[in-house]
């Protein structure tokens, strides 16, 4: 009887390896016909497109399974979607809370998808809902910029009748704390001075003042009588007047009609009027203003300005040279219109000698005695050379010949003597 019931249990022992081992085949041959997640197209992207709807990743796992594979087991369910099989069914109740699936009451529990349009109807609803709720909200934040944008450029500019300028500009000199720049055509010059009043005040508190003015209408009247203090220059082209107050304010008057606009802040559209000026005012010519009135002849301080910036490279590379071309030094002056040639040798020296007075606090001066010119100037970072050389150019052109001669004792001035070679009389008017 033992070995009858020892073969017994072997025998079941065998029989039962048999069994497990045909399950395994089979099991291996049906792996080959199941669609996994690795066969199925896109499974990540689906995956990862289910969360962004709330599904978490187990979730949108299994229901990736279920609608590719129709009505399972839970256990089946975790095995196609290689979930562990301890979060299974909470991640199925999960799904049939979110009404993405139905699962049976019978055991074992067995899911059914539910179609897609219905399961994520509600859920599309919903952020469909919320899509129109923020472009709502981003509709009403743009009309809150557009209105504080109007109320800011309202803040910002603001255009002045012609009847207030004047009142206007006095305000903003009175409230001037550091500097003014002011950029004037015939126009503008017009307006300012009617504030002179104001600007010397202005200027006695300290505030720096630069006025740059237009030389065709520097024979404006009682353009002398400016303050000492205001530092003037002129350039030889000036459209529009612009006035800058502590590099914040800036008026811009318009001469065709008599307005002018404010700007009120300052922003890169006036930081560029301040370069501007700033680039304008390092080439335009200084001035003496006390020397100036209705009598200065438009020749002076054309020269002036082409002596200081179109012919600066030429006279000093004339001045270095022994051979010079007078000719063509006059050539180059006359190029710059009618103003500028000189008829008469008493004509060029007239008009130096207005030149010199008014951008180099000089003079010229005719001494009959000897026959000599005298050149003199108390600027002390220009030199007096280049008008000595514009000098003899125009004594040649006439028919006489001159000598310049440096005046080595004068260490503190600029001082040059052109003596004439040939006799002469000159009536020059003092």
């Amino acid at each position: 009887m033992l070995r009858k019931h020892n073969f017994s249990f072997t025998f079941f022992f065998v029989l039962s390896n048999q069994i497990d081992i045909w399950i395994y085949v089979h099991n291996i041959e049906e792996v080959h016909m199941i669609k996994r997640p690795n066969d199925i197209p896109n499974y990540l992207d689906l995956v990862a497109n289910l969360e962004e709807f709330g599904l978490s990743k187990y979730e949108s796992m299994a229901y990736i399974t279920l609608v590719s594979r129709g009505t399972l087991a839970a256990s089946e369910i975790a095995y196609y979607s290689n979930l562990p099989r301890t979060k299974i069914y909470t991640t199925l109740k999960k799904l049939e809370r979110k009404k993405l699936s139905t699962l049976s009451s019978q055991k074992p529990m067995i899911a059914t998808a539910n179609q897609p349009n219905e399961a994520f109807g509600d859920i599309i609803s919903l952020q469909e809902r919320r899509l129109a709720s923020m472009h709502n909200i981003l509709n009403n934040l743009e009309k809150l910029r557009e209105e504080g944008k109007k109320s800011y450029e309202e803040k910002k500019y603001l255009i002045l009748e012609p009847n207030v300028v004047v009142t206007k500009i006095e305000e903003l000199i009175s409230c001037s704390k550091s500097n003014m720049d002011l950029i004037l055509d015939s126009w503008g010059q017009n307006v300012v001075f009617q504030c002179k009043p104001s600007i010397a005040t202005a200027a006695k508190k300290g505030v720096k003042i630069k006025m740059l003015l237009e030389i065709e209408s520097l024979n404006t009247e009682g353009i002398g009588t400016l303050s000492d203090s205001v530092e003037t220059r002129s350039d030889t082209i000036i459209s529009g007047s612009i006035l800058i107050f502590d590099n914040k304010k800036i008026i811009f008057i318009d001469s065709t009609n008599g307005k002018a606009s404010l700007v009120r802040t300052a922003d890169p559209f006036g930081s560029a009027y301040v370069k501007l000026f700033d680039e304008k005012w390092r080439k335009a010519l200084r001035l003496n203003v006390g020397m100036l009135d209705d009598k200065v002849p438009k020749a002076a301080l054309i020269l002036s300005k082409i002596v200081e910036s179109d012919l600066s490279q030429v006279l000093l590379d004339m001045s270095m040279n022994q051979d010079i071309d007078y000719t063509l030094l006059i050539n180059e002056i006359e190029k710059f219109g009618s103003d500028t040639q000189c008829r008469s040798i008493e004509e060029i020296i007239s008009t130096i000698d207005c030149a010199l007075r008014i951008s180099y606090s000089g003079y010229l001066k005719y001494e009959n005695q000897n026959n000599t010119l005298k050149l003199h100037s108390n600027s002390k970072d220009r030199s007096i050379v280049p008008w000595a050389l514009i000098i003899v150019s125009y004594i040649k052109k006439f028919g006489n010949d001159a000598q310049i001669i440096h005046d080595g004792m004068g260490l503190k001035t600029n001082t040059v003597y052109i003596k004439l070679l040939r006799p002469t009389i000159i009536q020059v008017s003092e």
